[in-house]
């Protein structure tokens, strides 16, 4: 994995639940499939359930040819043989508010734990497209929705133990974006790469807006930058073709996320911006207090109707 893209190899409790959404591709597939390996309960949240179960059997396959290769180098008494991974799918639609919260009310109905929230799911659109909703699909589909899950699913993680965290996939992509409210819709004006970076920089901003809000301070908010990743994504748009030389591959991409998601060292550790596996500060713009109370008093406005009734007793608003 090299010495600047690595994770720490821990075991995880397999009543330890993680959710990744898109986790049927790219950077969430082998996000979902390393930390379904260390042992860890994973939910993959998809639009596709056909690709999600495709998904989910390439991964056992995967870690069975791997597991098995692994045991062939230990003397025969002392191999094992390879376990079912604990992966399973969940139906979520970003670009639909009702949707997102179809798979927000079904998650609660199972009554359990959730350790990690992993947002990881994401779009670039090659020409603006408004969802049923009224929002530009990379603007819902990339931050609000995601923001949507997280308030909801909060106090699931206050109440699930003393290490739980929210982890974004951002992008350095971030730095070029910038929030102009009165064009935030893109009523204006809209480009793919803006409109792409924009959602990126809202993750983050709304990231350190967290961790000033939040009552409860145990449940922690990073962000990931995973480097120029080859995915669907990006080989989809001019921007990623551009960068193409340049690119890594998933698992490499994934390395940060599962670091930022498992490493025991980050315990407690939050509004953090992790990049090829370290930690680096953003810059000043997202960390400004007024952008940030802006975006934010603009967000809830749209997501009024879908917020938790007691959103007040864990965010301070």
């Amino acid at each position: 994995m090299g010495s600047n893209l690595s994770f720490p190899e821990v075991e995880i409790a397999p009543d330890r639940t993680y959710i990744v959404t898109g986790g049927n591709s790219g950077i969430g597939y082998y996000t979902a499939k390393e930390i379904s390996r260390m042992g860890g309960h994973v939910i993959i949240a998809c639009r596709n359930l056909s690709k999600a179960e495709t998904a989910i059997q390439q991964m056992q396959e995967e870690y069975e040819k791997e597991f098995k290769e692994k045991q062939a180098k230990l003397p025969e008494t002392e191999r094992m043989e390879p376990r079912r991974l604990n992966v399973e799918k969940m139906e979520l639609d970003l670009a639909s508010f009702e949707k997102t919260m179809k798979f927000i009310e079904e998650f609660k109905a199972r009554n359990c734990p959730l350790h990690v929230l992993i947002c990881n799911a994401g779009l670039y659109m090659k020409t603006k497209e408004m969802t049923e909703d009224g929002y530009e699909t990379t603007l819902q589909a990339n931050y609000l929705s995601h923001l949507l899950i997280i308030l909801h699913f909060l106090p699931i993680l206050q109440q699930s133990g003393d290490d739980c965290r929210i982890v974004q996939t951002s992008s350095m992509a971030y730095k070029f974006g910038k929030l102009d409210i009165n064009n935030i819709n893109y009523e204006q004006s809209f480009g793919t790469f803006p409109a792409y970076s924009n959602s990126k920089l809202y993750q983050i901003i709304s990231m350190y807006w967290l961790t000033r809000h939040v009552k409860d301070k145990h449940v922690t908010i990073t962000s990931v930058h995973p480097g120029f990743v080859k995915t669907q994504l990006t080989q989809s748009n001019t921007f990623g073709q551009v960068f193409s030389p340049f690119t890594r591959n998933g698992y490499a991409g994934a390395t940060t996320t599962i670091k930022a998601a498992t490493d025991p060292t980050y315990k407690g550790e939050t509004g953090l911006f992790f990049s090829n596996c370290k930690i680096e500060s953003t810059t000043s713009y997202p960390k400004n207090i007024e952008r940030q109370d802006e975006l934010m008093k603009y967000s809830f406005q749209v997501l009024d109707k879908y917020l938790p009734h007691d959103v007040k007793q864990y965010v301070d608003m």
